[in-house]
């Protein structure tokens, strides 16, 4: 009776003893315990045996999981990388872009101021063209900044009319005289005005308007 009572002790305690969280003065009951009974003995081993199985089935699905996590992982850092490269690409284009039109822009006030001129200089984007045949008119829409301006904070937004503005007026593009069918939207340009800003946003008086863009 009492060797059925202590196998039933053990049975109990195998689970435990087997994950190591029993004390010595348990380990060494049970495993004197083991010496003497065969079934308690195979118990134990049956019961080892399933929960190797069951800790080797955890283990392989954990890594599993890490293995995908990981290469999800590699794959989201890959990702950061090229668009961290390309937003790079981007910006240091668009930079050099503007720096390029800026000190074109520049140079050429600089030449006019030379030969006597003192224009208020406009760096600006063409963001709309008439249509002559629509409008029977011809003017352009930009917004930009006053290059004159040091701090480059003062943003503008002219209508530049470009009918009847004198034969002083010059369209020009790499040092070439373009017409006003070769203007388009997006374009950079640099405005030369030697007059006021009118009240309804106009230039008053546009002496030249030079494309920056290193292609029409």
């Amino acid at each position: 009776m009492k060797e059925i009572r202590n196998c039933k002790v053990v049975q109990d305690l195998l689970p435990n003893y087997i994950d190591g969280l029993t004390n010595e003065e348990t380990n060494l009951f049970i495993e004197n315990h083991l010496k003497e009974c065969s079934v308690c003995k195979k118990t134990f081993e049956n019961m080892k045996q399933e929960l190797d199985i069951t800790k080797h089935s955890r283990n392989s699905k954990e890594v599993k999981y890490l293995k995908k996590f990981n290469k999800k992982l590699l794959i989201l850092r890959v990702l950061v990388f090229i668009l961290l490269i390309v937003a790079l690409g981007v910006m240091t284009y668009h930079y050099n872009t503007m720096k390029n039109a800026y000190f074109k822009a520049s140079n050429i006030m600089v030449d006019m101021v030379k030969e006597g001129m003192y224009p208020d200089t406009f760096y600006a984007t063409i963001e709309e063209i008439s249509d002559p045949g629509v409008y029977g008119l011809k003017e352009i829409k930009v917004k930009g900044l006053n290059i004159n301006d040091k701090n480059h904070r003062d943003e503008y937004n002219f209508t530049v009319p470009l009918d009847n503005i004198g034969d002083n007026f010059k369209l020009k593009w790499n040092n070439t005289n373009i017409n006003f069918e070769q203007l388009k939207v997006g374009q950079k340009v640099a405005i030369y005005n030697y007059g006021e800003i009118l009240d309804n946003g106009n230039l008053s008086s546009v002496r030249m308007i030079v494309v920056l863009d290193d292609t029409l």
